[in-house]
């Protein structure tokens, strides 16, 4: 659980370097939500709840400036080495970031040793909540992982874990500090997962005035910190806006700062919230330990097995302009993703001389008998994709079902179980959803076929 006294002194540093926290804003301790800003009295609208200025934010830049001085390294020393996965590629904002977080715990332990200057952010991670109270998958025990057994995100947590495990040796042997262990690493790494923003919110108009967003995805975006703004908990669907402006500080001067702005009214009581965008169970969870129960957002992600596909397979495909290793996406409306359907359509339709649907232009319309067989073989290729696709949903499902089944373990905490189940019950809602579609598709195909589709118009 994260302090209080802690978040108030963060929140003190914030205000004393030109920052915001809204004066009738009050940190408690909520039951679900952990440490949470409320409202003392009513809000309006269009106030800034927080404001974090440019220069207290921590950015790749920064963390880079930092590590150059403090170890006496340059640019191509943040660099995978030899012999590793990544071999000549820098370090991605993460490693550059943790390894600065990272010298502010290791100069703690070094009480004898002068405190560096390019170390500015302690406070803000003091406040940030122990490891303990951490919830996201990298942080449960080998029996609460099985809770996740039969999901795509089983796979995704060891994957997620080998990946910060090996930036963690990189970055140790760079910087030559046994004081940064992998639990410093994933602590750090986990706080970037579920704190951070992007680094486009740290730009202004050259012109003046202000940009703002409503909260989004942004691919292109570096993740950065903003001490004071990741007070504020999720709450999907919440009115706020993200304002990047230049606002006004107790010296009467005024700072680059980025600002949480209320849309509308709060009353006296109520916890302040953030909106980080549409996320699913799953990126939720893996990312910031919590779920949202029945979440609009939920997804499940599919990927085809194409490994081998034939040359002219994979031709047809880059013409179509498709990707079969893509990552595909099933909604809680049970809909398949038109590319999903004309990857698998291509990748059955396994003739080399028969281009997808372009063969039809061979075919001549005034032949009916030729049109109505050619009509034929389309539905029963429809039946096959239908049909392929509806094994891999039902392999899915079997396999969530089966694990939920044998979940019984006492040593899982309660929240973990909730959270999973939770998680689960959407893979399985989406599932179930897709299946019922499947089958309807099926059953209209089928039953056109059972009637001859009216017969061939040549009379055979």
């Amino acid at each position: 659980m994260a302090d209080i006294a802690k978040a108030s002194r963060l929140i003190s540093w914030l205000k004393d370097n030109g920052g915001h926290f809204h004066p009738s804003a009050d940190l408690k301790i909520d039951a679900d939500t952990g440490l949470s800003p409320f409202s003392t009295s009513s809000i309006g609208p269009d106030e800034r709840l927080v404001s974090c200025p440019f220069d207290l934010a921590i950015t790749s830049n920064i963390a880079t400036r930092a590590i150059y001085q403090i170890k006496d390294i340059t640019e191509s020393d943040l660099v995978w080495p030899a012999g590793t996965s990544k071999q000549g590629e820098k370090w991605n904002e993460r490693m550059r970031i943790a390894a600065y977080l990272g010298l502010h715990w290791i100069y703690q332990d070094k009480p004898n040793e002068t405190w560096p200057t390019a170390l500015s952010h302690l406070i803000y991670l003091d406040s940030l909540p122990q490891p303990s109270s951490l919830t996201t998958p990298l942080y449960f025990s080998p029996c609460e992982l099985e809770l996740l057994k039969g999901s795509t995100l089983h796979g995704a947590v060891e994957a997620r874990k080998n990946e910060w495990k090996a930036e963690c040796e990189v970055v140790r042997g760079a910087i030559r500090e046994d004081g940064l262990t992998w639990d410093r690493y994933l602590v750090i790494s986990t706080y970037m997962s579920s704190r951070s923003f992007p680094s486009k919110l740290l730009r202004i108009p050259e012109q003046g005035g202000s940009t703002s967003q409503i909260a989004k995805k942004d691919d292109e975006s570096q993740p950065v910190l903003l001490p004071g703004l990741d007070l504020f908990n999720h709450s999907r669907g919440q009115p706020i806006v993200w304002l990047s402006s230049l606002t006004p500080t107790s010296t009467g001067q005024t700072t680059p700062s980025v600002s949480l702005v209320s849309t509308q009214s709060t009353q006296s009581g109520s916890q302040l919230y953030n909106n980080y965008g549409p996320k699913s169970n799953e990126e939720l969870l893996l990312g910031y330990g919590f779920v949202i129960p029945s979440n609009p957002d939920d997804v499940v992600t599919l990927k085809l097995g194409t490994s081998g596909l034939p040359p002219h397979t994979q031709t047809r495909l880059q013409v179509k302009g498709l990707d079969a290793d893509q990552t595909f996406e099933l909604r809680r409306d049970g809909e398949m993703d038109k590319s999903l359907l004309e990857v698998v359509r291509i990748m059955l339709n396994d003739n080399e001389h028969d281009h997808d649907h372009d063969h039809d232009k061979g075919i001549d319309e005034d032949d009916d008998h030729a049109q109505h067989q050619h009509e034929e073989k389309e539905m029963q290729l429809e039946l096959d994709v239908l049909g392929m696709l509806g094994g891999m949903l039902d392999d899915k499902l079997e396999k969530l079902q089966t694990s939920s089944e044998e979940d019984e373990n006492s040593d899982i905490r309660e929240e973990v179980r909730r959270m999973c189940d939770i998680y689960k019950q959407g893979q399985i809602d989406i599932l179930n959803s897709a299946m019922d579609k499947l089958s309807e598709r099926i059953e209209r195909i089928e039953g056109l076929l059972d009637e001859g589709m009216g017969g061939c118009p040549c009379g055979c």
